[in-house]
C-alpha cells in the first residue's frame, strides 16, 4: 500500500495545496520511511525497558491487563488447539456453557498477533501489540497532518503529540483494546483523501481502516464518529465535487467496513437479540480539567513534583484519569490559532487558508468538543465537581453511544485533533524561524529542537513493568485430579483477573472468572450460594456460617480442587497498600480483593475436616483435593 502517492487515482482532482504562501514540502525530510524509522526509535526509547522484556514482563497494570492476556491464550486454544469459535468457552464460570459474545476480545489484536502468541507466547504478543500501537499511531498521524498542513516536518511533530500522550501511556498499562487506536489517524487520513478526491481506492481504504478501528475496540469505532461526521458535513456543505459521487464513495466505505466487521459483530448482535446483557452500569469517570496541565506521576522529570497533586485530587484510581496533553503541544496549538497578521512566512506573505477540511477552526472545534466530552456528565476541577451539565450527558443518551460509559476515553481523539493544530503551529514556526541572539536557528535545527521538546514533555520513562507471576503451587497442581478449580478468595468480576492469568498456565476450568459483562447464570449462582459471595465478591457483611455454606458449594458444584490463597488475606493487603502509599504500585494491593483472616482460617479448617490435609502447602497457598 503506497500511501505516499496522493494523485495516483486516474482523472481524480488533485488535493489542494496546504498553504499557497509556503513551498510544497511533501518530499522533504522526514519522508514517510525516515519518519517511520524515527518513530520506531522513539517508541522503544519512550517505553524503555519494555523492549528488553517482551517475553518475561508486562506493563504494570492490574485487572484488565490479565483479561487481555487471557484473550490471547483463549483464542490460541480455541482456534489452534480445538478449532472452535472463541465466542464461547468452558474454562470460566463453570459448570455450564458460557457465551463470550459480549466480552471484549479486540479481534484485530488477538487474531492479528495470534502467530506471535503461538510461537512466542502471550506476553510477547501483547507487548508487541502495544509497541505497534504507539508506532503506527504516530505514523498515521504523520500522514493525516501532512495531508492537511502540507509539511512533512510539521506532520512529524504532530505524530509525536498524538501517539505519546499521557492518556495513551496509561491506557497501555491495562487496556490493550483502547490503547490500540492506530487505525484512527489512518481512517481520517483516507477519509480526507476520499472527500477531496474521491475514487474507489480511497473509498475502500477508508472503509478498511474504520473497520479495523472498530475491531481493535468497538468503543474506538464510536469515539471517532463525531470527527468523521464533522468532516463529512463540512465537505458536503459546499462540496469539492458532486454530492452524488461523494455519497456513492461513502456508501462503498460503509459497505467495506460492514463486511470487515461482520464476522466479529454478528455474535454480539445475536446475543443482544437473545436478550443477553451487553452493557455495564454507568460510571462517573470523566477527566479533571486541572490535570490536562499536570504531568503524570510516571513522568521522567516532573513526576515527583506532580505526585502531591495526584494524591490530593485524584478521584479514582483506575487507568484513564491521567490526561496531560503537554505544555509544548498546547503552546504549538496556540501558535496555530494566532491571527495571520501575528506571524508571516519567510517569503513575506501571509499564510493562505487551504480548503475547509484543513481549517484550524474545524480542528480546534473538534479538539474542544472532545475535551468537553471527556469531562463527563459534570465539570470537575481540582477534585471539586460542579453542577454544570456537560455534552457527555447528551451524547450518552443516543443509541449505541450509551455504551460509552467512561468519558475519559474521549481524550484520545482530542489528542488526535490537537495534533493537527500542533502541525499548523509547527509549520508556522518552521516557516518563521527562531531567532537565537544574533543568529537564526535553521529549519532542521528547529525541527530537532521541537521534536525533542515534545518527546521530553511526554517522557514516561522508565515505562512501568511487572514480572509474570510463576507461583510454585502450579507445579503441584499438575499432579491433582483434573476438574473444576475454586480459588478462595477469587472473583467473578475484576477480582478474578489474576486467576485468569494463572489459568493460562494450569489450564483448569474455574468457578470464577472475569469477562466484560457477567453472565446471568453466574450472577444467579452467586446469589444463591452465600460462600461464593464471601469468596468471589468479598462481602464481609454476608451473615452465613463458613463451614455450612462451603459444604453447600462443594455439594452443588463439581469442584475437584480448592486453592486457598493466604497471601490474599484482607488485613495483609491493607498493610501492603499502606506500605506503597503515594506510589503508583499502591493500586496493585486492593483489600477489596481479599478475604478477612478469620473467614480464611475457617475455610482452611472446613476443608481439612471435609477433605483432609492439603496435598500442597507453602506460606502463601494451600491446595485441597476432593477425596
Amino acid at each position: 500500500m503506497n500511501v505516499d502517492a496522493p494523485d495516483s487515482v486516474p482523472d481524480a482532482p488533485k488535493a489542494p495545496k496546504a498553504g499557497s504562501g509556503v513551498p510544497d514540502t511533501s518530499r522533504c525530510f522526514p519522508s514517510p520511511r525516515s519518519a517511520l524509522g524515527l518513530y520506531a526509535i522513539l517508541t522503544v526509547a519512550l517505553t524503555w525497558p519494555l523492549a528488553l522484556h517482551l517475553g518475561d514482563r508486562l506493563p504494570e497494570g492490574n485487572n484488565d491487563l490479565w483479561q487481555n492476556y487471557w484473550n490471547f491464550s483463549w483464542w490460541k486454544v480455541a482456534l489452534v488447539e480445538r478449532n472452535v469459535s472463541p465466542y464461547a468457552t468452558d474454562l470460566i464460570y463453570q459448570p455450564g456453557p458460557v457465551s463470550l459474545a459480549v466480552h471484549t476480545h479486540s479481534p484485530a489484536n488477538t487474531l492479528g498477533w495470534l502467530p506471535v502468541a503461538v510461537l512466542g507466547g502471550e506476553s510477547m504478543a501483547l507487548n508487541l501489540a502495544l509497541l505497534f500501537g504507539f508506532l503506527m499511531s504516530a505514523w498515521g498521524t504523520y500522514f493525516l497532518a501532512r495531508e492537511l498542513v502540507g509539511d512533512n516536518r510539521a506532520g512529524f511533530i504532530a505524530g509525536l503529540v498524538a501517539a505519546f500522550t499521557a492518556q495513551h501511556f496509561e491506557q497501555s498499562l491495562e487496556h490493550l483494546n483502547l490503547a490500540s487506536y492506530q487505525a484512527m489517524p489512518f481512517f481520517l487520513f483516507f477519509l480526507v483523501r476520499l472527500l477531496r478526491q474521491g475514487g474507489w481506492r480511497y473509498a475502500i481504504l477508508t472503509g478498511i481502516f474504520f473497520g479495523l478501528n472498530a475491531l481493535y475496540s468497538w468503543h474506538n469505532g464510536l469515539l471517532i464518529v463525531p470527527a468523521a461526521g464533522a468532516l463529512v458535513l463540512t465537505a458536503a456543505w459546499r462540496p469539492l465535487r458532486a454530492r452524488a459521487s461523494l455519497l456513492k464513495d461513502l456508501a462503498i466505505s460503509a459497505t467495506v467496513s460492514a463486511l470487515l466487521a461482520a464476522p466479529f459483530l454478528l455474535p454480539l448482535l445475536a446475543s443482544m437479540a437473545r436478550g443477553e446483557r451487553f452493557q455495564k452500569a454507568p460510571v462517573s469517570k470523566g477527566i479533571d480539567a486541572l490535570f490536562l496541565f499536570v504531568p503524570p506521576q510516571h513522568h521522567a522529570f516532573l513526576g515527583s513534583f506532580s505526585q502531591t497533586l495526584y494524591e490530593r485530587w485524584r478521584t479514582y484510581s483506575s487507568v484513564g484519569f491521567t490526561c496531560y496533553l503537554g505544555v509544548v503541544g498546547l503552546a504549538l496549538a496556540l501558535v496555530a490559532c494566532l491571527p495571520r497578521q501575528a506571524l508571516r512566512t519567510d517569503m513575506g506573505r501571509e499564510e493562505v487558508q487551504p480548503d475547509r477540511l484543513a481549517s484550524r477552526r474545524l480542528w480546534g472545534g473538534l479538539f474542544l468538543g472532545y475535551l468537553l466530552l471527556a469531562c463527563g456528565r459534570n465539570l470537575t476541577v481540582a477534585g471539586a465537581t460542579f453542577p454544570i451539565p456537560m455534552p457527555f450527558s447528551v451524547l450518552s443518551s443516543f443509541p449505541l453511544f450509551e455504551t460509552l460509559r467512561v468519558a475519559n476515553r474521549f481524550v484520545i481523539p482530542a489528542a488526535l485533533a490537537l495534533s493537527v493544530l500542533v502541525a499548523w503551529g509547527g509549520k508556522r514556526l518552521l516557516a518563521q524561524g527562531l531567532p537565537l541572539g544574533c543568529c537564526r536557528l535553521s529549519r532542521g535545527g528547529l525541527l530537532t529542537l521541537l521534536s525533542l521538546l515534545v518527546a521530553l514533555d511526554m517522557a514516561w520513562v522508565p515505562f512501568p513493568t511487572r514480572e509474570l507471576p510463576r507461583p510454585p503451587w502450579l507445579a503441584a497442581l499438575e499432579q491433582a485430579p483434573s476438574g473444576l478449580l475454586l480459588n478462595v478468595p477469587g472473583g467473578h468480576r475484576a477480582r478474578g483477573a489474576l486467576d485468569l492469568y494463572l489459568q493460562t498456565l494450569h489450564r483448569r476450568p474455574l468457578v470464577g472468572g472475569y469477562t466484560s459483562v457477567l453472565p446471568e447464570a453466574m450472577r444467579e449462582r452467586v446469589a444463591t450460594l452465600p460462600f461464593l459471595q464471601m469468596a468471589l465478591e468479598g462481602r464481609p457483611q454476608v451473615n452465613a456460617d463458613v463451614a455450612s455454606s462451603l459444604k453447600q458449594v462443594l455439594d452443588r458444584l463439581p469442584v475437584r480442587v480448592v486453592a486457598v490463597h493466604r497471601d490474599r488475606e484482607r488485613e495483609l493487603l491493607v498493610r501492603l497498600r499502606a506500605q506503597h502509599a503515594g506510589s503508583p504500585r499502591q493500586r496493585l494491593y486492593n483489600p477489596e480483593k481479599g478475604m478477612p483472616a478469620a473467614r480464611l482460617e475457617a475455610t482452611r479448617a472446613t476443608l481439612r475436616n471435609l477433605w483432609g490435609d492439603p496435598f500442597y502447602a507453602d506460606a502463601k497457598t494451600e491446595l485441597f483435593a476432593r477425596p
